[in-house]
């Protein structure tokens, strides 16, 4: 792949970046940098460095994908309330290495698990207690 300034800019959002983001975040913060820059080049540069391995593609239920830096083997955890994508390293849950003493070649693996997280369970829970003191 032939290193170009705005191939450059969107490595840098997508490194500087642990939310995951989609094309249209990724192409929303470059043009801060680059008003010039097309979604179509956006789109265009995600796809061969995914193609490349240098990025995870992760699509949710919603059938919209995002993006990751990090191609380290682990897992994602999407809460269902707020939309957060968060990492989850667990050497522990290495599933690949039970296939791999099996005999099986594992190549990649993508993990995603669905439910709330800490952040809106403790929401859940504060207003559970604001309205048992209303009653």
């Amino acid at each position: 792949m032939r290193k170009s300034r705005q191939r450059e800019l969107i490595i840098d959002i997508i490194t500087g970046n642990t939310s995951h983001p989609t094309a249209e975040a990724v192409y929303q913060k470059a043009r801060e940098t680059d008003p010039t820059i097309s979604l179509g080049t956006v789109y265009r540069n995600l796809r061969l460095l995914a193609e490349e391995k240098k990025i995870l593609t992760l699509e949710t239920e919603d059938k919209s994908l995002h993006y990751d830096y990090n191609t380290a083997p682990h897992a994602h955890f999407i809460c269902e309330k707020c939309g957060r994508i968060l990492d989850i390293f667990d050497e522990d849950g290495d599933t690949g290495m039970l296939l791999r003493e099996k005999g099986f070649t594992v190549k990649s693996a993508k993990r995603i698990y669905y439910g709330e997280c800490g952040d809106c369970a403790k929401k859940k829970k504060l207003r559970g207690k604001a309205l048992e003191k209303e009653i």
